[in-house]
């Protein structure tokens, strides 16, 4: 079962806050569920990137991964400085 976005958001605030992590609404305005890392080119506290877009199979911070496949859900790159993530 999924993880619900609104609590899936809360979760991410209090692990890896340089994440950013918001609803995808508040990108684009859209109502389909998802999750934009607003902080997608900062580093976590351990100096890796939130999301590296140059290392593709491995862009997206171990840790955060690990927090979106447990939720359920899968990340992607939006463009080469943004990440988002919905629903598997």
């Amino acid at each position: 079962m999924t993880m619900k976005e609104e609590k899936l958001i809360s979760k991410i605030e209090k692990i890896m806050p340089a994440a950013k992590p918001a609803s995808k609404s508040e990108f684009d305005g859209s109502d389909y569920e998802g999750i934009w890392f607003r902080g997608s080119e900062e580093c976590h506290t351990d100096g890796l990137p939130i999301f590296n877009y140059w290392a593709m199979d491995k862009g997206c911070h171990p840790k955060l991964n690990e927090i979106l496949e447990d939720a359920g859900w899968m990340w992607e790159p939006y463009d080469s400085g943004t990440m988002m993530a919905y629903p598997s």
